[in-house]
């Protein structure tokens, strides 16, 4: 039997995940650089923000007596208002806000790191 990948063409690798670790389809390394003089307030300005790491937290009940805190996926608010989440048992997400998330997966919403 014939292996049938869903597509006639054939894969195509890009950048350093490639297995011959090609950059682009050409092979030659003519990717963007960063300037290492860019700091950090200039790339806050060119992206409009940073993003905020957030933990979504539902209970769990356990033995019927104590109410435990798990966290069910992290995610990432984007400067643009939209979040990205990642699930720790399964799957990933794109919210319109990390509250939306939050409301969808009936979670607590605990952000992570320094409060801005």
């Amino acid at each position: 039997m014939e292996h049938f990948n869903g597509s006639d063409h054939p894969p195509v690798y890009h950048g350093a995940c490639s297995p011959r670790g090609e950059i682009g389809s050409s092979g030659d390394d003519s990717s963007w650089e960063l300037d290492p003089s860019l700091a950090r307030e200039e790339v806050r300005t060119l992206a409009g923000g940073l993003p905020r790491m957030f933990a979504l937290v539902q209970g769990v009940e356990e033995d019927g007596e104590e109410i435990i805190a798990k966290v069910v996926a992290y995610g990432l608010a984007l400067p643009c208002g939209t979040a990205a989440t990642v699930g720790v048992a399964d799957g990933f997400g794109r919210w319109r806000s990390a509250h939306s998330a939050a409301s969808r997966l009936r979670a607590g919403l605990v952000w992570l790191g320094d409060d801005r």
